[in-house]
């Protein structure tokens, strides 16, 4: 989470107020304690001994289209670029290593093949990977990545990075790709729910009174719905017109009411590949949002796959004082809904009940890090991975949280402060979700489900009882072959 130093720490880094790690002799030697001032020790959130690698080489490969999130070779003035700039420089000056980036065309499953082509190809080209994590889960199972819990350098108990996943997706004690600070993408497919303050104001809501709701632990999905309930205003109560009725609720895709189920606590599958969908709990709160869509005109979504032009319709009615609430991913506020800044405030999606904690997920198109198994020098590559978490969530997440809510994470007040900690804290893991390529590889089991829940087909407890088995079954040899991958020395 981040921490309250922040913009102090990003003031520091931003000024380039940085200085190397003091110089060792021979590649990766430990030079004692820091000797940095206070502040620039401060700039650090993490644990790592002083480190000089010598000028050695650390080669990353990440996919083309986005290789900007983790890599920028001349900054053009934009925050983040910089912000990314100013990490690579800082880890590089820190640590005694120099970025050698690589890029790889095409995404998905196209990019992820090739890395795992490479590695059976005995090719060593890589030590950093930054993979989606969905096809993380399929690689790591082929023996590509190497353990990250024997890593020497890397601390999944820090905030920079998703404790919760990381427990979660070791197996056997081992862990093969994690996520947290190190990339961008992690924080901008995190999901979350928007609040029209001019909305609210026009019936009678207060903004400052939700956001208090947040910081209690009170927001659960029934405040949530009897808001949106008390704020609509439908010409044709059987027929929504999206062109001029307001409602309290919109869901402008279908994977956000997906996520909507995994804020009510709602998982797939547990650790050990058991099949939790349909205990009683999993049950109720699919029932309350099959309620929630189909009883309620005035909450709405498009719960088969949407396309642009109805996501942006979608988006539409929020944009135009005509929606309450909308679900998003945080990057939406910077690319659909950026003009409306100060006009909307940032909530997690509601929990089932005060009982339970806020909980989401970073939609599994982000991309998760590894450290190849062909790696030559775990001990540099572990150093870089952690230094690249641990600096970004000083630097990158605040310039991400300005450019998209256009003002500085430091001026932000601190409802809206601790509330962003909440939601980039609150991503939680699920091998139903992000694995489930590993045991549905026709499709996304879990969309499949979710669409007949949406669109109220009464018959999706049925659906979810007769591939239970199969997908226990697929899970549990996944799960088997990956306890069972060979760990390189």
């Amino acid at each position: 989470m981040i921490r309250k130093l922040l913009a102090l720490l990003l003031a520091a880094v931003l000024l380039g107020i940085a200085v190397s790690a003091c110089a060792g002799k021979g590649g990766g030697t430990e030079t004692g304690a820091q000797t940095q001032g206070e502040e620039e020790s401060n700039l650090y959130p993490d644990e790592l001994p002083s480190l000089n690698f010598n000028g050695a080489d650390i080669r990353i490969v990440h996919p083309e289209a986005n290789v900007e999130e983790i890599f920028v070779e001349t900054p053009g003035g934009e925050l983040v670029d910089e912000a990314v700039y100013r990490t690579q420089m800082v880890v590089e000056d820190r640590l005694g290593v120099t970025y050698r980036v690589m890029t790889l065309p095409g995404q998905r499953n196209v990019y992820s093949n090739e890395i795992v082509n490479t590695f059976l190809g005995q090719q060593d080209l890589y030590d950093i990977v930054g993979n989606m994590i969905i096809y993380s889960c399929l690689a790591a199972a082929e023996g590509v990545y190497a353990d990250m819990r024997a890593m020497k350098y890397l601390d999944f108990t820090k905030p920079y990075w998703n404790n919760e996943m990381a427990e979660g997706f070791t197996v056997d004690g081992h862990l093969y790709f994690a996520s947290g600070d190190a990339e961008v993408s992690y924080l901008k497919y995190i999901s979350c729910m928007l609040c029209n303050t001019l909305v609210a104001a026009d019936y009678k809501i207060d903004p400052a009174a939700i956001q208090q709701s947040v910081l209690n632990g009170t927001w659960t999905a029934e405040e949530m719905k009897s808001m949106a309930l008390s704020a609509y205003n439908v010409a044709d109560p059987s027929a929504l017109n999206r062109e001029i009725d307001t409602v309290g609720l919109i869901v402008p895709e279908r994977d956000h009411a997906c996520l909507m189920l995994a804020s009510l606590g709602v998982r797939m599958l547990d650790k050990d590949g058991t099949c939790t969908f349909g205990t009683a709990h999993a049950i109720d709160a699919a029932q309350w949002l099959v309620s929630l869509f189909n009883d309620n005109v005035q909450c709405a979504g498009t719960f088969t796959p949407s396309t642009e032009e109805s996501k942006a319709q979608d988006q539409g009615m929020f944009r135009s004082r005509r929606a309450l609430f909308v679900t998003a991913k945080i990057d939406d506020i910077a690319e659909a809904y950026q003009e409306m800044v100060g006009d909307l405030i940032v909530l997690p999606l509601p929990k089932w009940s005060e009982e339970y904690e806020y909980s989401t997920y970073s939609r599994g198109v982000y991309l998760s890090s590894s450290i190849m198994r062909s790696c030559p020098d775990t001990d540099l590559a572990s150093a870089v991975l952690e230094c690249m978490a641990s600096v970004g969530s000083a630097v990158i997440t605040p310039a991400y949280y300005e450019e998209a809510m256009k003002i500085k994470y430091s001026d932000a007040t601190p409802e809206s402060k601790e509330i962003f900690d909440i939601i980039h804290g609150s991503v939680a893991y699920d091998w139903g979700y992000y694995a489930q390529y590993t045991f549905a590889p026709s499709g996304s089991a879990q969309l499949y489900v979710y669409t007949n829940i949406l669109n109220n087909d009464a018959g999706w407890a049925m659906a979810v009882n007769a591939r239970k088995t199969a997908w226990e079954r697929g899970i549990t040899a996944y799960l088997d072959k990956l306890a069972n991958v060979e760990i390189a020395e």
